[in-house]
């Protein structure tokens, strides 16, 4: 049975009639930092307050390329200093190449930027498969999911990514059927690439059963 109100998944902007009443910077560099009020109308109609540490960190294109042909799929290798902070044993996370928008350039194009650098191959034949918040507890990063093809012939260098930007990635290419088995294992790590490979095995089942 259909459900009732089926704008549930549409934007809305009428219902909480949310505003902004006061942004304090609290820091403000590579990352930014604000404290923000904001007043609301709750469900039960009254009007309230609510003060929030917001961290601004812009748009990301994330990429996963895909060789169907062969049955694998490119993803990058690097340290990441948040799970050292967290004690991770293994600090080096296992994900899709993934990178900032810059300014005046699209999602797509950061996508295939970030993957030539990173991956080290010119990907073509780009999907946008989601564009979600990651955290929107507390972060105004939204993250476009990018699915690519490529073939050994599309190969232009090592990856890497920048030296310059201190990244010193491994590029490291896995068999699809495996990707899947530690998506259902629990084994990855990083929400992005779960993603991606989850909407690939919902899609294209058969690159993977």
């Amino acid at each position: 049975m259909a459900h009732a109100g089926k704008d549930r998944f549409l934007p809305s902007t009428h219902r909480a009639k949310a505003k902004i009443e006061r942004i304090t910077s609290c820091f403000n560099s590579w990352i930014r930092v604000s404290e923000v009020e904001v007043s609301h109308t709750r469900r039960d109609g009254m009007r309230d307050h609510i003060s929030r540490e917001v961290h601004d960190h812009g748009q990301v294109a994330c990429i996963l390329p895909v060789d169907r042909q062969r049955g694998v799929a490119l993803l990058a290798r690097q340290l990441r200093v948040p799970l050292v902070v967290a004690c991770e044993s293994d600090p080096l996370l296992l994900e899709a190449a993934a990178g900032l928008i810059d300014d005046g350039e699209t999602p797509q194009q950061a996508a295939i930027r970030e993957g030539e650098e990173e991956l080290g191959y010119k990907l073509s034949d780009l999907s946008l498969i989601a564009h979600a918040y990651s955290s929107p507890g507390s972060l105004t990063e939204t993250i476009y999911h990018f699915l690519a093809s490529y073939s050994l012939t599309d190969k232009i260098h090592d990856g890497g990514g920048l030296q310059e930007e201190g990244e010193d990635i491994a590029v490291e290419e896995i068999a699809l059927d495996e990707l899947g088995e530690a998506v259902l294992q629990g084994h990855l790590r990083d929400m992005k690439t779960i993603i991606l490979i989850q909407h690939l095995m919902l899609s294209e089942p058969e690159l993977f059963f």
